[in-house]
């Protein structure tokens, strides 16, 4: 699972630069994982959901969730009953660490689009450190 540490330490550095997240880094991972582990878990299908219904409500942009989906889908079969607990922990954290950036470099906490890739990162840890 380090190439999946990798890609998500490249596609974050190249959303932080261009704050954007090409489909062509993300459809193949979502299409691999989905033939890989098809038809997946319940709690997959569940955390898929609730990223869409993050974007429909505005809270993430597209590629973000895009990116969030390809994730779950790469990940062993193994790991999902813990995944919604862990993407939770993991936005929590993040926010947390965003919110005391965003103080400390004197920037408005509140209505400020910011890339996100970054937030994946901890996730994948914390499902390494779990599983």
């Amino acid at each position: 699972m380090i190439w999946l540490l990798i890609y998500l330490l490249t596609v974050s550095l190249y959303d932080l630069r261009t704050r954007r997240i090409p489909n062509w880094s993300t459809y193949p991972l979502i299409l691999a994982g989905m033939i890989a582990h098809f038809p997946g878990h319940m709690d997959l299908w569940l955390a898929c959901f609730l990223l869409l219904s993050a974007w429909a409500s505005g809270w993430m942009g597209a590629g973000d969730v895009k990116l969030w989906m390809a994730v779950l889908w790469a990940l062993p079969d193994s790991n999902i009953p813990s995944l919604i607990l862990l993407i939770f922990l993991s936005f929590l954290i993040t926010s947390i660490l965003q919110f005391f950036w965003r103080l400390f470099q004197k920037q408005s906490l509140t209505g400020t689009k910011s890339p996100a890739a970054w937030r994946t990162i901890p996730f994948l840890l914390m499902v390494w450190h779990v599983h």
